[in-house]
């Protein structure tokens, strides 16, 4: 489900600090082990079945239109509705594991994306092991624990009665996933998000014994070879893998496996695998998977905003900046549902920042600032670079208003209530 892999991938190698969309240089490809030539990423065909509402550029189990209407929603971000589609198709296929992964990973996205926590460059450095647990509504957690038990109970069941089930291995895998994204990054239990992760990684390393043709299975071990394979044996001691082996040319090609398989994984896998291709400097391919799925399902914030990373981070800064500015634009229509439209007017602010025309980036950061329900995660930076660019303007007294409101958002010992509190005395220069 979407980013189920980053942050599995994150609770297990916490040592992983790269940014994924500031990648260091490298060197000329055909010298690195893990280079592999780009692969062309023609537009997946969104083929109509049985009269179905809902053409999809990838299989869903179960098969029917109502599965996938389910996903059509799902992933372009209309939880609610996905929730209620899920929701009767748990009814219809009560003792389907695969059916209640589906509610189950609709219920988390809707509250992770309440809490502003489906970003993914929020897991790919240090920044994610500083968010505090955000408050959970205890019916949702409820409805979680309820929901995970359910899944892992008959997947386990139909195991008992058939060990080499791979569906039934694999049904357990991604319900062991989605735990661990809830234990990670809603509860902050970390132990207990690294025990789950693992347990996902193991299943379908099975799963791919009994077959090794299931595709969707690739996406957690791929992903687990790529960032195995990226840390030195301190680090891996760090986070108790040192056992463990990887290799960083195997993960992406199991994730281009996954990719390509077109299963339920595929968009999750195409995900990853972006953010992995963006940390090797890849962006071009990088750029050719994420845009994909963005035509695929339009009204999907989180990947056009990627798309608007990745142009950014490749040094396309005036297309980034037109993207940006898109994003804004559509999310003030409400083409996007419940989207973090402020992340979108940050970035564009700092794009505008690094091309010196401040007038235009105090304009962006403010509109980050402005809108309803923002997360301060985002609003709290944007105010500070605000005042910062206001006084760069020359206009002390906006700068000193800005500063201010960084202040009372920000938490009181971070480096962004400290800043403020410095340009508030002596004014920002570059």
């Amino acid at each position: 489900m979407l980013f189920r892999a980053p942050i599995l991938l994150l609770t297990t190698c916490l040592a992983v600090a790269t940014p994924a969309f500031a990648a260091p240089p490298r060197t000329p490809c055909g010298r690195e082990p893990h280079c592999a030539p780009a692969r062309p990423y023609p537009a997946a065909a969104r083929v109509r079945q049985d009269g179905d509402p809902a053409a999809l550029p990838f299989r869903v189990q179960p098969n029917d239109a109502a599965t996938r209407q389910g996903f059509e929603d799902f992933y372009n971000m209309d939880y609610d509705a996905a929730i209620v589609v899920f929701q009767r198709e748990r009814d219809r296929y009560p003792n389907d594991p695969f059916v209640v992964n589906h509610l189950l990973a609709a219920v988390l996205a809707k509250e992770l994306n309440r809490e502003g926590q489906l970003d993914a460059t929020l897991y790919m450095g240090n920044k994610f092991l500083q968010l505090k647990a955000p408050p959970v509504d205890p019916q949702v957690k409820a409805q979680m624990d309820q929901l995970s038990q359910r899944a892992l109970s008959l997947a386990n069941h139909e195991l008992a009665e058939n060990p080499k089930d791979a569906d039934a291995l694999f049904a357990r895998a991604v319900a062991r996933g989605l735990v661990t994204v809830y234990s990670a990054v809603i509860e902050k239990r970390w132990l207990g998000a690294l025990r789950q992760g693992l347990g996902a990684y193991h299943d379908d390393q099975h799963v791919l014994k009994l077959d090794p043709k299931y595709e969707d299975a690739k996406l957690v071990v791929g992903t687990f070879q790529y960032i195995i394979g990226s840390l030195t044996w301190w680090e891996k001691s760090l986070v108790f893998v040192a056992d463990m082996h990887g290799n960083k040319a195997k993960g992406l090609e199991m994730l281009r496996q996954a990719v390509e398989g077109g299963g339920e994984e595929s968009i999750d896998a195409s995900t990853i695998l972006a953010l992995f291709l963006a940390r090797e400097g890849h962006y071009d391919e990088a750029l050719a998977l994420l845009g994909r799925d963005y035509a695929n399902f339009p009204h999907n914030f989180i990947f056009g905003l990627a798309v608007a990373d990745l142009l950014n981070a490749s040094g396309k800064h005036e297309q980034a900046i037109a993207a940006y500015r898109k994003l804004v634009n559509l999310g003030e229509q409400g083409y996007f549902p419940d989207a973090r439209v402020e992340r979108a007017a940050y970035s564009l602010g700092q794009a505008l920042r690094r091309q010196k025309n401040y007038s235009a980036a105090a304009s962006a950061f403010d509109e980050a600032i402005r809108y309803p329900h923002a997360n301060p995660g985002i609003t709290a930076p944007a105010a500070l670079e605000s005042g910062e660019v206001y006084d760069l303007l020359g206009e002390r007294a906006k700068a000193v208003e800005r500063y201010q409101h960084a202040q009372s958002v920000a938490p009181p010992q971070s480096d962004t209530a400290r800043a403020a509190a410095s340009f508030l005395k002596h004014s920002y220069r570059e």
